[in-house]
């Protein structure tokens, strides 16, 4: 590996490292090729590396924000007080004018159309607190935010492109409202954010008035940020001096021996996550798991007007109401990249895939009653909709097989099938497809494969 590549990883590493053990103390629940790390953190981490979109689920005061705010800060450079001013606190008052803008009243009266926009908009890395007590119908207002970096109101808009999206979510109380099934859709992977242990809990009980957070604070700076934020200037005039104040800020952390991440590290381990490709097993689960999520041989391909059936097998397309997306693949791409490139390896394996893939499906995926009661009642440590993910993404129960271990069971034949074509012997490819496939009751992944090759 280049060592300027390894440099970069290396100050991440750092900066991982620097908040679990000062900032938000946690244990380890997440493990991938021998190595264990917090599993909010990583996401959050990983988040951060590709501009993604985190949900944190969790009870009320288990540090589902706080982590997001050391977070947004450390890798944006933002001061931490900046942090916790612009972000938004979810209530069920909430309207599109709280959130995103609102008319210039002093132009309005003069018969001027103009915006004033919320802070929450112009300031790219964003906060959305107890997301879930904004009403369901309101939810609609931020889905082109929180998908593209695009917010519109009247007939301006602003555009920061993607940039991390952080929403906290308590566990369902009166107050609590569901998430509707496309804003779901565009975050990128959902953590809890869990009890983090006595002896840890031991040390943040005495941290009672957040002294820790001074090193990442500047009130001076984020007065002055506020001010450019609140001078009526023109978009690109504001985040011209709002990349001024964040240089600033940066200087004074690395006056404190506090690492930063420069605007050139970023677009380069970008780059680099996008070059790190995916190695055979890894490829082609992934493309099992598709196959499970988006084809049915009753109904031609998985919809969520039709309902789940088991006719054909215990498939994972029969545990789940509703089908795969496009947006949940190409977040399994990204993150999987991610972390194989924070974990310094040449490929993408199967475990990078095995491991991210659940936190990436567990809060999109609506689990039919039938898988659910099939597993309420086990013992596990994580929530029951990631309970249940991840186990029918890996080996699965002997009642329920899952879908890493009929992978394992039908890789050699799928093999066979792609290295026939491969050698354009299309003819004894599809030949063996419709065999594997045995009318609809094999494995989804050569159903679809007769397709494209009776298509070719």
């Amino acid at each position: 590996m280049p060592k300027t590549k390894a440099k970069i990883q290396d100050k991440v590493r750092g900066l991982y490292d620097r908040i679990g053990t000062e900032f938000y103390l946690s244990r380890d629940d997440f493990e991938a090729n021998g190595e264990r790390f917090n599993s909010a953190l990583l996401m959050g981490t990983l988040t951060e590396l590709n501009r993604g979109n985190m949900l944190l689920f969790g009870e009320y005061g288990g540090g589902k924000t706080t982590s997001a705010e050391y977070l947004q800060s450390v890798f944006n450079g933002l001061p931490l007080d900046l942090v916790k001013r612009v972000a938004i606190r979810g209530n069920p008052q909430l309207t599109e004018e709280k959130m995103v803008g609102r008319p210039h009243y002093g132009k309005m009266h003069q018969g001027q159309e103009d915006v004033v926009w919320q802070h929450f908009v112009q300031i790219g890395p964003k906060i959305f607190d107890e997301f879930n007590r904004m009403p369901e119908s309101n939810q609609a207002v931020v889905l082109n935010g929180v998908d593209r970096g695009e917010w519109n109101y009247l007939n301006d808009f602003i555009s920061t492109g993607p940039q991390p999206f952080f929403a906290t979510c308590n566990y369902a109380d009166r107050g609590n409202n569901g998430l509707i099934p496309p804003i779901l859709d565009r975050f990128d992977v959902a953590v809890e954010s869990r009890f983090p242990g006595v002896a840890n809990v031991l040390h943040i009980a005495q941290d009672y008035h957040n002294d820790k957070d001074k090193i990442l604070s500047d009130p001076e700076l984020t007065r002055k940020t506020l001010g450019v934020l609140n001078s009526g200037k023109s978009q690109a005039e504001v985040q011209k001096e709002l990349e001024a104040i964040v240089q600033e800020h940066e200087k004074g952390l690395v006056a404190k021996d506090f690492p930063v991440l420069s605007r050139e590290d970023k677009e380069r381990i970008e780059q680099e996550v996008r070059e790190v490709p995916f190695d055979r097993d890894a490829e082609q689960y992934f493309a099992f798991l598709v196959a499970e999520m988006n084809t049915s041989p009753k109904y031609g391909q998985k919809r969520s007007i039709d309902p789940a059936t088991t006719e054909n097998g215990l498939y994972l397309q029969a545990s789940f109401v509703g089908s795969g997306s496009r947006r949940e693949e190409k977040s399994i791409v990204r993150y999987a990249k991610s972390l194989a490139w924070l974990q310094d390896q040449d490929e993408v394996n199967l475990d990078h895939v095995t491991q991210v893939a659940p936190y990436v499906l567990w809060h999109r995926v609506r689990w039919t009653p039938e898988t659910q009661n099939a597993f309420k009642d086990n013992d596990r440590n994580d929530p029951l909709d990631l309970h249940i993910t991840k186990n029918l993404l890996g080996d699965g129960t002997n009642e329920m097989p899952g879908v890493k271990k009929r992978f394992g069971e039908s890789q050699e034949n799928y093999q066979r099938v792609i290295d026939l074509a491969g050698h354009g012997k299309m003819d004894e490819a599809l030949r063996e497809a419709k065999e594997y496939s045995a009318d609809g009751r094999g494995h989804p992944i050569f159903q679809d494969a007769v397709r494209d090759l009776e298509g070719r």
